[in-house]
């Protein structure tokens, strides 16, 4: 728990200047219909009763509970929930609906099981001393069929010491960024594939392109640099009934899938080859790569990557484009490329991100 009290005291330090950036002037109503706008779409009608974890200050806490929802809010800086309860005293003095705000731990909330209907979360995976342990714990609590909400990005793919904020650096850099799996990600596909590890069902990763607009434009906290955000939404699977028919539900899924099976065949059997899907991952990495930097990549020889090039263009995989005296090769197969966003195969900056 010292990596964990490390990371308290230095959110207790910030409590009010975060809290500050959050309700900034010259962007709060854009920011605050933004964020609405992303809730919305991201919850589900029947939703009632939602927790927030790691709330900080409880900017989504308190736009969830003006959408309507029940809210319960936890977080483990004393500090953060001092500048929240100040705010929720100001509302109700307005007869706005507050949420429930209680210290609590994120990675193992102190809740009965199946107390929710959504979780709610942002910017707190990538602080997480046991991500999984924490989706794992939170599947628990949430209801048959309900919903995971998760907002993040990669806010330090090249370490955490590009954060130049008073003290971050003392509080979460050396051995304690070392033991926070998603603190230096390079993607936002490494909490995808955690979330689809703790064994929630559709999940999806949506940009969100309206606030890296508005970041833009705006600027974001010092220290920091413009990231696209993502919300990631997930469900708990529902209950099986047991007078359900499985076998009609199996069917139903094999010929739904039968006219692409053929083409799902084929994908696995070309990631099937480690030299190939070595490949395969760095053209999703860097597209336009020539045989010379793809051969150093996937440590093989130009020949050999050239022949297995020829062969992945047969099956209408990757494609090359003529520049000069080199040949610069593609990835053109969705298929493949969903597969390798399944195992977070990681992107750069000459192919950013996207769900």
């Amino acid at each position: 728990m010292n990596i964990q009290a490390s990371i308290t005291r230095y959110w207790d330090g910030r409590a009010r200047a975060y809290d500050a950036h959050q309700q900034r002037s010259d962007r709060h109503d854009a920011d605050q219909a933004a964020w609405t706008r992303a809730l919305v779409h991201a919850l589900d009608d029947d939703v009632t009763d939602v927790l927030d974890l790691g709330t900080g200050s409880g900017y989504l806490a308190f736009l969830l509970a003006d959408l309507g929802y029940c809210v319960t809010a936890t977080d483990l800086s004393a500090g953060m929930l001092a500048v929240a309860g100040e705010r929720a005293q100001r509302r109700a003095t307005n007869d706005q609906h507050n949420p429930v705000f209680a210290l609590g731990d994120a990675i193992a909330p102190a809740f009965a099981p199946e107390s929710f209907d959504a979780i709610t979360n942002r910017y707190v995976m990538w602080t997480l001393r046991d991500p999984l342990a924490a989706l794992l714990n939170w599947k628990n609590l949430l209801r048959p069929g309900g919903r995971l909400v998760i907002v993040d990005a990669p806010w330090f793919p090249n370490g955490l010491e590009a954060n130049t904020t008073e003290g971050f650096v003392d509080h979460y850099g050396g051995t304690i960024a070392n033991e926070l799996p998603l603190a230096q990600a390079r993607s936002i596909q490494d909490t995808v594939a955690l979330v689809r590890q703790a064994g929630f069902h559709r999940v999806t990763a949506t940009p969100l392109t309206e606030i890296f607009t508005l970041d833009q434009a705006a600027g974001v906290a010092p220290g920091h640099h413009v990231q696209m955000q993502h919300i990631i939404t997930a469900t708990k699977a529902c209950a099986v009934d047991a007078g359900t028919d499985h076998g009609m539900i199996a069917e139903a899924a094999v010929a739904r899938m039968e006219p692409e099976v053929d083409q799902w065949t084929t994908a696995f059997a070309v990631c099937a080859d480690p030299t190939r899907l070595k490949l395969l991952i760095a053209l999703h990495a860097a597209p336009e790569a020539t045989v010379t930097e793809l051969a150093a990549a996937v440590d093989s020889t130009p020949n050999a990557v050239t022949q297995a090039l020829r062969k992945l263009y047969d099956a209408g995989i990757t494609e090359p484009r003529t520049q000069g005296r080199h040949r610069r090769w593609r990835l053109i197969d969705r298929r493949i490329h969903e597969l390798l966003h399944h195992v977070a195969a990681p992107h750069s900056d000459l192919h950013p991100e996207h769900p």
